[in-house]
């Protein structure tokens, strides 16, 4: 095999470069037909920073991973990795060089916004800057994108570094996952690592490898497939958090002998497509968070007919935004999980359908069980108001058939109806509303009180609470900014307060609600 010897770094085929900024892998070391010297074929990460697969000439030297990834070089315009034992001297060794501390703090910030992902923690910098050069105090270290390349001498990091809990090697020129172990296997504290965006080879004694102590696991943008990652979680026995978004994941036959302990999985961003895929998950027994945003499902649906399913029996908050799902049945679906308590239910065409505020009570009506639903917590009287005016925008219908053939249909349809009629007894025909065709377009018509003067006034019920705050102002000539206590119609005793940042629809106003201004 060809090598080329360089500050005190071996390059060679499978060697990860860096040139001007760009990252690739050597695929090819020798002569090039029609050139002097050796060149190098680089197969760049970014697919569009090449010019061809790997062929001159009509002559194939290596392949690319795509038909535009792939470059000749000189060697001298590469550059090779350095140790992390050098990073971590230049990184953190320097007590006064604050700036190059908040350039990594801004790289960070770039790279979550990038691939959304705030999960990923912000080093503490000003803290970690106090202790500098005291390098054994050190516990979370960010060495993103500082060309790392090999774990140094043995014991090395140990010796230097031996409390570091949290580190992020993402974005460096590591080829091999085994790299990665021998860094990790020198920190006997290690619970938290990142990886992302490195093209890692999985070597074939993944099986002798054990690191304990490490609880969290994050891989992005790397190219893994599902059984990429099932083999090197084998090197992580007790991974509790596992995050995979941006990768080459399709199917997901997960053992049920694998990821015992796992309570958090993120698998979004993959094209997985299919609701049956994600139930092999189920394997994962103690599994408390699933992400699976962007991932190309149309519709959820268990097997078989019980109302509440045996699969994901830990599982207690679920994200699924930004799919294709075009139906409320499959939002139904989720009440038959015996545990589900928070949902992130956004961006799906279904919800296209209604308004946000229509939307909102939709999907707390059909899933009894929510606690938590695109981050807002349900409170006794949001699930109270939400499940009753449900019923009566679908009463009427269900009067219509409840003594048809078509009652079963209609069951199906809603799927807690039943249960609601139960709760808050059998729909009033005169209380009920004729659903309109597009809800986000009506005017509500409502009455603001204060100290025995009453404004009556049409509003949409997209408005926000805060432009009622001023719309009261105006209205009253206050001094003052007041708190609004909506009140539904003249006969409830139910006062709730409102908060500023939501549209009036959110709680279900209908006319005649009135609107008491209060100084308090």
């Amino acid at each position: 095999m060809t090598m080329i010897e360089s500050e005190n770094n071996i390059m060679q085929v499978g060697s990860r470069i860096d040139c001007s900024g760009h990252i690739g892998t050597i695929k090819y070391m020798g002569c090039l037909e029609g050139y002097s010297s050796t060149w190098l074929g680089i197969d760049w990460d970014d697919p569009k920073r090449g010019k061809h697969n790997g062929h001159h000439n009509g002559k194939q030297y290596f392949e690319a991973s795509f038909q535009t990834s792939g470059t000749f070089v000189r060697p001298e315009k590469v550059e090779l990795g350095q140790s992390i034992i050098s990073s971590i001297m230049k990184r953190y060794g320097k007590k006064d060089n604050v700036s190059i501390a908040q350039d990594f703090q801004q790289e960070l910030l770039y790279f979550q916004q990038c691939i959304n992902a705030p999960f990923l923690e912000m080093v503490g910098f000003e803290k970690v800057l106090d202790k500098q050069s005291n390098f054994d105090s050190l516990q979370v270290v960010d060495l993103r994108k500082q060309k790392i390349s090999s774990a140094g001498k043995n014991n090395q990091l140990k010796d230097l570094c031996p409390n570091i809990k949290e580190l992020d090697l993402s974005l460096n020129l590591i080829s091999s996952w085994e790299i990665v172990f021998q860094i990790c296997k020198q920190l006997d504290q290690l619970c938290w690592l990142n990886v992302s965006e490195n093209l890692l080879t999985i070597p074939a004694n993944i099986e002798d490898f054990n690191l304990p102590t490490v609880e969290t696991l994050i891989c992005t943008k790397m190219r893994l497939t599902w059984e990429d990652i099932l083999k090197v979680t084998l090197a992580f026995p007790n991974i509790t958090e596992l995050r995979v978004p941006f990768n080459n994941i399709k199917n997901l036959d997960t053992p049920s002998e694998i990821l015992k302990n796992l309570k958090v999985l993120d698998i979004e961003d993959n094209e997985i497509g299919e609701w049956s895929e994600i139930c092999k998950l189920s394997t994962l027994e103690n599994l408390e968070e699933l992400f699976v945003g962007n991932v190309g499902l149309k519709k959820i649906e268990f097997i078989g007919h019980k109302p509440k399913v045996d699969t994901f029996l830990k599982l207690k908050k679920l994200a699924i935004s930004n799919n294709l799902i075009d139906n409320w049945d499959s939002v139904s679906q989720l009440n038959r999980m015996k545990n589900l308590e928070e949902l992130r239910f956004i961006k799906n065409p279904v919800l296209e359908q209604e308004s946000e505020a229509s939307r909102f009570e939709i999907i707390v009506a059909r899933i009894g069980n929510l606690k938590v639903l695109n981050g807002t917590d349900l409170k006794p009287y949001m699930r109270r108001e939400a499940e009753y005016d449900y019923m009566k925008i679908y009463g009427l219908e269900w009067l219509r058939v409840c003594n048809t053939p078509e009652r079963e249909q209609f069951i199906r349809s809603h799927n807690r109806f039943l249960e609601l009629i139960d709760m808050y007894g059998e729909p009033d025909e005169g209380e009920l509303v004729t659903k309109p065709q597009s809800i986000s377009n009506t005017l509500i018509e409502l009455r603001f009180e204060h100290e025995g003067k009453v404004v009556t006034k049409k509003l949409p019920k997209t408005i926000v609470v805060q432009k009622l705050v001023m719309l009261a102002q105006k209205f009253f000539k206050l001094s003052y900014r007041p708190n609004l206590i909506h009140i539904r119609g003249e006969a409830s005793n139910l006062q709730i307060n409102l908060e500023e940042q939501r549209e009036i629809g959110f709680y279900s106003m209908q006319d005649g609600d009135r609107i008491l201004i209060s100084h308090e």
